[in-house]
């Protein structure tokens, strides 16, 4: 009697997990590509700036297993040579976020779909070693991505980051 119970204890358990696990599939699968970025935000309280111009260029791509997001300055000069002046160097890593990380995702939200990458290689060691934590909503072609607060590499600050893609692949 206690092995039957114990059964359908168990084979309720999973069944009651089962679905869950379906749903993050399929919430995972709406991730899954290569998305340009149209616009980045950064909100301090009720200021908002945008940390890499009014014109920002770049993407995101998103494996089964890993965030890659590159996002640079569009208006930025062209260097006057292959080799970059110190000047020049300065100017380009103030006018770009680069970094991956493996990520996991938790359940949908009201917010949107959990995600939170663990940054293991940056172009800015501020942000090396840390978790990101965003919240995605994807509706058709387009993504919007909202964070409660990450470390903005251009600025130092901590702000609520937003940024909006649209699919490209």
């Amino acid at each position: 009697m206690n092995k039957v119970l114990l059964a359908t204890a168990a084979f309720a358990l999973v069944s009651a997990v089962t679905p869950s696990y379906a749903q993050e599939a399929a919430a995972n699968g709406q991730l899954i590509g290569s998305w340009k970025v149209l616009n980045l935000k950064a909100t301090i309280g009720d200021k908002v700036t945008y940390p890499l111009g009014e014109q920002v260029a770049g993407s995101v791509t998103i494996t089964p297993t890993r965030f890659w997001l590159l996002f640079v300055d569009a208006t930025r000069k062209a260097p006057a040579a292959p080799t970059l002046t110190d000047a020049e160097a300065i100017a380009m890593m103030k006018t770009q976020v680069a970094w991956t990380g493996k990520y996991t995702t938790a359940e949908q939200t009201t917010e949107g779909i959990k995600l939170t990458a663990h940054v293991d290689a940056a172009s800015s060691q501020a942000i090396y070693d840390t978790d990101r934590v965003y919240f995605i909503r994807v509706n058709g072609n387009k993504m919007m991505v909202k964070s409660p607060g990450v470390i903005v590499p251009m600025t130092g600050q901590t702000s609520v980051v937003e940024f909006e893609l649209v699919k490209s692949d």
